[in-house]
């Protein structure tokens, strides 16, 4: 079989592969739960002619926080169908995320390709395709599938800028990227240095002047909203605190301590430089994740191989046996990108240092794993740099009873990759992909999948089912899902104060002023601390109106008569 012929092959496999993964979860609107709800907002707003605004604050506020081509790609999808219907629409992107998956894996294979054999390149893709992450974020309206998509791409029209068109389109998916998510800078500075490295340095003046252009729109953008007017004067009191995270840029946001805990304080310069340092420390078990599965997974399974061969190995010990496996993933992985830079391959070591650099300097290691999701197929690269490595010098200098110990360490290391990302994919679609059922703005029932659809996001949906039918028009609403809540119900939604002292968390609600409080007992950004002090200092103000069986989601209405 031709060389052509084979890798064929292998694209219809992993495009079939793909289509396997999809079939479970292709019915119903793409899942618009955390940042997915403000991306869709910001289209809708495009869509009606209003600008980019949050159309679900008061004010209709003007964005500062995500970058605008993901909601021009919802904003074009609701053009063409006619309709701002978050589930005829979402049901569309949903199908448009499932087109930009399969190009993504054919573009990370392509990559692969240009670095290893058909046969390393697959089994490379097959990690980035099976990779939980990838699975949960392509089912999320996020730009993280599609600035992998973009950067991966890039990569490619790169190292074959030689051809007619691949350096015109190279500039356009570097473009993109930025467009897609600010770390994009990572991309441009990393194609920056290159030519700087190579000293071709009029490339690096063309690359610094084009690279300017879309950075300086943007944060000219930014200090023209900072600066105007309504800004300085919002809607409310709080609605541009720096931890109102939606509302805000990610220099606001970042310059607290704990932007989900902001009594902690703003952060100074030492704590910028021991955030860092912790962040760093943290990598390599992170590295060693993104290049194989979540480690809560890894403890699971684990666990289960030890029970089933009777060894009843202490939760401990498992756990110290995660953490060893995922640092010699993450420093095979963090070898790789050393050995791509003693071979002068600069552009995508660049790309990864600079862009693991930035991640490091943000307060949220929560959220490192869908961070480092785009990020997968130059990491999953370095991994088989450094596994090839070993394998061609352990064959080189042991003694002829050693020389394949190298081959027998790579193939243990993909075997087991890619045995716990089957095992995980597997218990995710068969535990975690679970039944959506809530009405719909015209009383109609949709109902879908959505992957950990958890009780508290039944909760909060079973709340919004009984909220739209009792709840009285042009009330405000303030919870921990306000996107999500706006696109539910229609009534503008903001998220409460993040303030400790009761009066003063009441006199900011006072000032929206909000007709409806959530009180969520197990919400992801921990609300229930701010709100509960203002319940129990309620002196007549709130009345409960809803309360799910269980007690853990409650709606609040504030009481008609109390004095603005």
């Amino acid at each position: 079989m031709t060389t052509y012929k084979k890798d064929g092959t292998i694209l219809f496999l992993l495009c079939a592969l793909v289509i396997l993964c999809w079939l479970p979860r292709l019915k119903g609107p793409i899942d618009l739960r955390f940042d997915g709800g403000a991306y869709y907002i910001l289209g809708s707003s495009l869509a009606e002619g209003k600008g980019y605004r949050l159309l679900n604050e008061p004010g209709d506020i003007r964005s500062t926080l995500h970058p605008p081509l993901l909601p021009a790609i919802v904003a074009v999808h609701q053009l063409l169908l006619g309709t701002s219907d978050p589930i005829i629409v979402g049901q569309w992107l949903r199908l448009w995320f499932f087109l930009s998956f399969i190009i993504y894996i054919v573009a990370a294979y392509l990559m692969f390709r240009l670095f290893l054999t058909t046969t390393y390149a697959f089994l490379a893709t097959l990690i980035c395709l099976f990779h939980l992450n990838t699975q949960f974020l392509s089912d999320l309206l996020f730009a993280e599938l599609l600035f992998a998509l973009t950067t991966t791409l890039f990569f490619v029209c790169h190292k074959r800028s030689g051809k007619k068109g691949c350096t015109l389109l190279a500039i356009l998916l570097a473009l993109a990227s930025y467009a897609l998510r600010t770390v994009g800078v990572a991309l441009f500075a990393a194609w920056i240095t290159e030519s700087l490295l190579n000293k071709d340095f009029k490339k690096v003046l063309f690359r610094l002047i084009l690279t300017l252009i879309p950075i300086i729109c943007w944060q000219s953008y930014v200090y023209s909203v900072e600066s105007g007017p309504p800004y300085q004067s919002p809607a409310y009191e709080y609605q541009r605190a720096d931890y109102m995270y939606p509302n805000v840029s990610y220099i606001r946001n970042t310059s607290l301590i704990d932007s989900f805990a902001p009594e902690k304080g703003y952060i100074t310069p030492i704590g910028r430089i021991r955030r860092f340092a912790h962040n760093v420390i943290r990598m390599p078990a992170k590295l060693g994740e993104a290049v194989s599965t979540v480690e809560g997974y890894w403890v699971s399974h684990l666990t289960q191989l030890s029970n089933s061969l009777r060894l009843s190995l202490p939760h401990r010990v498992i756990s110290w046996l995660v953490f060893f496996v995922l640092l010699l993933l993450g420093f095979l992985v963090i070898g790789g990108v050393i050995l791509q830079v003693t071979k002068r391959e600069w552009l995508i070591p660049l790309y990864v240092l600079i862009y693991l650099a930035l991640m490091c300097m943000t307060p949220w290691p929560g959220q490192f794993g869908r961070y480092l999701m785009p990020l997968a197929p130059f990491l999953v690269l370095s991994l088989f740099e450094t596994l090839l490595f070993i394998k061609d010098k352990t064959y080189q200098v042991l003694y002829p009873k050693w020389k394949f110990a190298g081959r027998v360490f790579t193939a243990s290391v993909l075997f087991l990759i890619l045995l716990l990302q089957t095992l995980t994919v597997y218990a995710t679609y068969r535990d975690n992909l679970l039944p959506v059922a809530y009405y719909d703005q015209k009383g109609q029932k949709v109902e879908y999948r959505q992957f950990f659809y958890y009780k508290p996001y039944r909760s909060l949906d079973e709340g919004l089912d009984w909220l739209m039918i009792q709840g009285k028009p042009g009330g405000v609403v303030a919870g921990s899902w306000p996107h999500w809540i706006y696109l539910r119900t229609g009534l503008k939604a903001v998220l409460p104060p993040f303030e400790l002292d009761a009066e003063k968390a009441q006199h900011l609600l006072d000032t929206v002023p909000v007709k409806y409080l959530f009180l969520e007992k197990d919400d992801f950004l921990g609300t229930k601390k701010y709100i509960s002090p203002v319940l129990q200092n309620a002196q007549g103000r709130w009345k409960l109106i809803f309360s799910t069986p269980d007690g853990d989601f409650e709606i609040y209405e504030r009481e008609i008569n109390v004095t603005e």
